[in-house]
């Protein structure tokens, strides 16, 4: 399947697939296109992180995960794991994998736990939407999201890993939400990474709406989407 130039493999002898979804436009959309073009049954993968401080990100991808299963007839499953604060960056120090790499603490368990749903649920492929950078500078922007460190394609434990997004940005993101007619999905998910002083999960209701804060990189890098997806 190519889309505007973006090759997503589709294989129709797969009857299981992972995606990685944390919530974000990013991977909603490409579990949007995957599910658009098969009937494999699809297991998607949610890190529960920073519970304390942004206990709403859980919730998040549980509304973009309802919207597909009321949308699609695939049977879907959704795995969620569970990261430490003390582990995420940059909190943690890093830490020599079993493949020889120095990695961060939240890294090697996204990975660990992947690896493990893969073997436990035998998939045939796994796909996720890691993206590139916009091209104005914005700070917290993520280096590695440049350096092509991700290939496209791999393999690993025997199946086929994508990345299908690696050379693509956010406006080409948000583009195919508006040519897909799909914006009631792409409200439903969140960029905004901030925090507030006065909500946190010791007053947080499931579900309940929050604010964006409008100044994190996630923020800025999905106005920038918006604002450069019809130019």
């Amino acid at each position: 399947m190519k889309i505007d130039h973006v090759d997503i493999p589709i294989k129709k002898s797969w009857n299981r697939i992972g995606i990685s979804l944390s919530g974000g436009a990013d991977s909603a959309l490409l579990s949007y296109l995957i599910l658009k073009n098969t009937s494999a049954d699809i297991y998607f993968t949610t890190q529960i992180r920073m519970w304390k401080t942004r206990p709403w990100q859980r919730y998040v991808a549980k509304d973009v995960v309802g919207w597909f299963q009321e949308n699609f007839r695939n049977r879907i499953q959704h795995i969620e794991n569970f990261v430490p604060p003390e582990m995420e960056e940059p909190n943690t120090t890093y830490i020599t994998d079993e493949y020889g790499k120095s990695k961060p603490g939240n890294r090697i368990i996204l990975r660990a736990h992947n690896e493990f749903v893969i073997h436990a649920h035998k998939l045939d492929a796994w796909f996720a939407a890691v993206n590139k950078n916009p091209d104005i500078d914005i700070p917290g922007a993520l280096p590695e999201r440049d350096q092509g460190t991700l290939p496209v394609h791999t393999t690993h434990m025997g199946i086929d890993i994508y990345h299908p997004f690696v050379y693509t940005k956010k406006d080409w993101i948000i583009k195919q939400y508006i040519d897909n007619g799909i914006g009631e999905l792409l409200e439903i998910t969140r960029s905004c990474e901030g925090e507030y002083k006065d909500l946190n999960y010791t007053n947080y209701v499931p579900y309940q709406e929050v604010p964006t804060c409008n100044n994190c990189f996630w923020c800025l890098e999905r106005k920038w989407g918006i604002d450069n997806a019809l130019k």
